[in-house]
């Protein structure tokens, strides 16, 4: 860890010794912090992200309709990331308007219809929950989806999962009382502790209300009392139907959305740039580009709020003020500040769960805030684990060092051309239908529903297909009946082979493989014969690694 005071980078122009255009002196290994890596390994927009935002957003109607060609002969429907389907609320309105229709007009419009009953859904939810904090006295403050909904996108065309509501620290214990007594399933335990250094908690109430309680802005940026109050004395009064709340200013909104974007996410995350781009829009000449660069500085977010900036101008040609980049610019850059934005803003080694991908950035957010404790405790708590935090600590650690070690074991078998997944850490869009992961023994696996997919990036060719499973489900006794594997929709041929069946074989031709880079592999059956009383899910089949083996003319090569 750095000092806390650290040197910051020095920033010169070439117009300053009359060579030209400004310019920075930095050194190999701030070129590498600095580095925007694209989805799946960052958590900037790749090429057919970004041409999805170009045909929602671009002002200029034929550039939008050229990015909405390529991407649509880019990506087939069935290998649209769930980031990207997010947005098709967003298209499905672009398209309307432009008097187009999609090649897959049915089901763009009856994917539009869903996002927007559910965010019309939710917007009815927050109403409820909005008059709840208002009769118990407790001033609101809402963030993310439903504050966008209610200030620059207008029409509901914001798609929101859930309802993301802040309130003030010091409100807070008795708003956790309020959602509980609201029927929350289950309660939450929140204690003094988790009040202090924690920034929220999320609630699921009985009627299936979706609820992210914040008493701080950030996830890993605590505020002081100071700095949240200018954050409220500067939001203004909004109304959710007959609820009143209050929403970020234009400056702090935008600030709010960067800040959350640029952190890297197993679902791809790239839907803050939309969001940046419409509160733009919306504020118009009222945007405070000053006080977008105070706040960034105050809160250490500069670079998140720049590279954002930097993204819409050159990709969606928002025209951002010369002054605001020049001011944000002139803002001094630790190392740490530096180092923390490359490492929040990619995938971390240690598989996909929240846990350890958010470790990084909490670390740093410990020693700014002057190392408050244990590291472990203060990580624990930003993910509201208060009570035996020292034993989930110690679980969460294993969990990730077998996910380490299975992603590591996964990429060792492609020195001998050998494509390994391993469902325990492939990211979550790319497995579809299966349970969270589960561990037996020292092993990780997955269960997958009565219908799952794996969706791989796999050269054409002929390959052998090894499927290892768990033994827990017998071939003999209902999978030989059950089981159905599909390659692109192609049936297979199954045969078990190895120690109690323990690895499903079969075969794929060149011819069984689809235009995209992704192909899908199905797998089908049935539960178990004899489920156990307290097993309430679908078990289907336990799934530990797929293996594609390249076959040469002559047979499987070795």
């Amino acid at each position: 860890m750095v000092h806390s005071e650290p040197e910051p980078f020095e920033i010169r122009s070439h117009a300053e010794n009359g060579v030209g255009p400004e310019t920075r002196s930095v050194t190999f290994l701030a070129r590498w912090m600095d580095g925007d890596q694209p989805w799946p390994r960052g958590c900037w927009p790749n090429e057919a992200q970004r041409l999805l935002l170009q045909a929602c957003l671009l002002e200029d109607d034929a550039a939008a309709t050229r990015a909405w060609q390529k991407w649509e002969a880019l990506i087939p429907w069935d290998f649209i990331d769930f980031g990207s389907h997010r947005l098709l609320l967003l298209l499905h309105d672009r398209l309307r308007r432009l008097g187009l229709t999609s090649k897959d007009q049915g089901r763009l419009a009856g994917v539009a219809r869903y996002y927007w009953v559910q965010t019309e859904l939710r917007q009815r939810q927050a109403i409820a929950i909005l008059q709840l904090f208002e009769n118990a006295q407790i001033p609101t403050l809402l963030l993310k989806g439903a504050a966008l909904n209610a200030t620059v996108y207008r029409t509901g065309f914001r798609a929101m999962n859930d309802l993301d509501v802040a309130v003030r620290r010091e409100d807070a214990p008795r708003a956790v009382q309020l959602l509980n007594e609201a029927d929350a399933a289950p309660p939450k335990i929140v204690l003094d502790e988790s009040f202090r250094f924690g920034h929220g908690t999320n609630f699921s109430l009985a009627d299936g209300t979706e609820i992210d309680l914040h008493w701080d802005f950030f996830h890993s940026r605590s505020l002081s009392p100071d700095q949240q109050q200018t954050l409220w004395d500067a939001s203004l009064p909004v109304k959710i139907g007959p609820a009143s709340s209050r929403v970020l200013c234009p400056a702090d909104q935008l600030l709010h959305t960067c800040e959350h974007g640029v952190r890297y996410n197993e679902t791809p995350p790239f839907r803050w740039l939309a969001d940046a781009f419409q509160i733009i829009r919306a504020a118009g000449t009222e945007m405070d580009w000053l006080r977008l660069a105070a706040q960034a500085r105050e809160c250490n977010a500069v670079l998140q709020v720049r590279r954002s900036l930097q993204w819409l101008n050159e990709n969606l040609d928002l025209p951002i003020p010369d002054e605001a980049l020049a001011d944000l610019d002139e803002s001094k850059m630790s190392l740490a500040d530096r180092l923390e934005y490359r490492v929040a803003g990619q995938r971390g080694l240690a598989g996909q769960h929240t846990f350890w991908q958010t470790f990084p950035e909490h670390a740093f957010a410990w020693y700014r805030e002057g190392r408050p404790g244990s590291l472990a405790k203060y990580h624990c708590l930003q993910h509201n684990i208060s009570q035996n935090y020292g034993g989930r600590w110690w679980e969460f650690t294993k969990l990730g060092m077998l996910q380490t070690a299975s992603r590591v074991k996964a990429a060792v078998p492609s020195i001998g051309k050998i494509r390994r997944f391993v469902v325990s850490t492939l990211p979550d869009d790319e497995i579809i239908g299966c349970h969270e992961v589960e561990r037996s023994g020292h092993r990780t696996f997955r269960w997958t529903s009565g219908e799952s997919s794996l969706v791989v990036t796999l050269p054409p060719g002929q390959y052998d297909v090894d499927v290892h499973v768990f033994p827990w489900r017998d071939w003999g006794s209902d999978l030989a009946s059950e089981l159905r594997v599909d390659f692109n929709r192609n049936g297979c041929l199954v045969t078990p082979v190895g120690n109690r069946n323990r690895v499903l074989r079969f075969s794929i031709q060149r011819d069984m493989f689809g235009s995209a880079p992704q192909q899908r592999l199905t797998f089908r059956c049935g539960s178990f014969r004899d489920v156990p009383e307290d097993e309430k899910r679908h078990l289907g089949l336990p799934l530990k690694a797929v293996c594609f083996r390249p076959r040469k003319s002559g047979g499987t090569e070795s």
